[in-house]
């Protein structure tokens, strides 16, 4: 990804010297998206077709000591059609040596970091029935916009040795309390994950995702990769408290095909809820170069009742990654 360097290397007195750098880089996406009884079924007054858009801006700092290791922060300023205005979310530092990295604060998630689980995804939206329908905690692009509490704080590692990843996280909801009440409990994240450039698998186990106390999750995958293509099957064992999803299991097939300037892609998906339908859908990309692309695709969900936005889904548009 090319990025926009602001602010390149400072001198250190003495011979050696410690790179300080200040980048931007991120994305912009435009279409159209459609989505079958948008607001439920019970809406009148709702459109199923429009315009989406998003704007990402990562604003990283680092700083390298003349001893080899690394300090690093993070700030994203967002905006999705239909908020109000852009808006910042709240930092993520880390330091680096080697190997190894170590996160605090609005950190990258184990769960959310690991090889595999997000494969399945298409559009210009980049999104998928196929992946984890349970919730978690992830890295927050939002501050305000996104409802982020005051106290919401982790730390989270990387250790890279090989063809091997190695993940941890651990996020507190709100760390200004001792207690953070009834059925809430700190969120922790173990995932692993090696690749070959042929054959990829990876694994996760989080507790308490997204706070819940008890609400545990398991995941496996593996993919293969022919060349021009990869298959792939992610396998998620949610062991959810009261008020979720259920305990249940949740299967991806997912794969694509490159010729050309042209990827086709293709997922289907079971959970094994009640009344639910097996998800399935369909794209393709068309590489534009230097990192723009036209990416679409047709997805039908789980189906619900309640008509939550789990039926058919469409897009077409633009992404491009500067």
């Amino acid at each position: 990804m090319k990025k926009l360097l602001i602010a390149t290397t400072a001198l250190v007195a003495g011979a050696s010297a410690a790179a300080a750098d200040v980048t931007i880089s991120g994305y912009g996406r435009f279409g159209l998206q459609y989505v079958e009884d948008r607001g439920g079924v019970l809406a009148t007054n709702t459109e199923n077709t429009i315009i989406s858009s998003r704007l990402r801006l990562n604003i990283d700092a680092t700083t390298e000591t003349d001893v080899g290791v690394t300090f690093g922060a993070r700030l994203r300023v967002q905006y999705d059609d239909g908020d109000a205005y852009s808006d910042f979310n709240t930092a993520r530092f880390s330091v680096g040596y080697e190997g190894l990295n170590v996160q605090v604060g609005n950190v990258d998630t184990a769960w959310d970091s690991v090889g595999l689980t997000y494969n399945s995804e298409m559009g210009y939206e980049d999104s998928s029935f196929g992946d984890a329908q349970n919730g978690f905690y992830a890295y927050e692009s939002k501050g305000s916009v996104g409802g982020v509490s005051g106290g919401y704080t982790g730390v989270a590692a990387t250790y890279s040795i090989a063809d091997i990843n190695l993940y941890f996280s651990y996020v507190d909801p709100n760390q200004y309390v001792k207690d953070l009440g009834a059925g809430v409990d700190e969120e922790i994240g173990l995932a692993a994950d090696w690749s070959n450039g042929q054959i990829s698998v990876a694994a996760g186990i989080n507790l308490s995702s997204a706070g819940v106390k008890d609400n545990d999750d398991y995941f496996i995958g593996a993919a293969y990769n022919f060349g021009d293509g990869n298959v792939g099957l992610n396998y998620y064992d949610y062991n959810t408290a009261a008020g979720g999803v259920s305990d249940s299991s949740q299967v991806t097939l997912y794969g694509n095909y490159t010729f050309g300037a042209t990827t086709l892609r293709a997922y289907v998906s079971d959970w094994d809820r009640a009344n639910y339908d097996t998800a399935y859908g369909i794209g393709a990309d068309y590489s534009l170069g230097e990192g723009a692309r036209l990416s679409g695709s047709i997805q039908s969900g789980f189906g619900d009742a309640a008509g939550n936005n789990q039926g058919t889904r469409a897009d077409v548009g633009v992404r491009f990654d500067f």
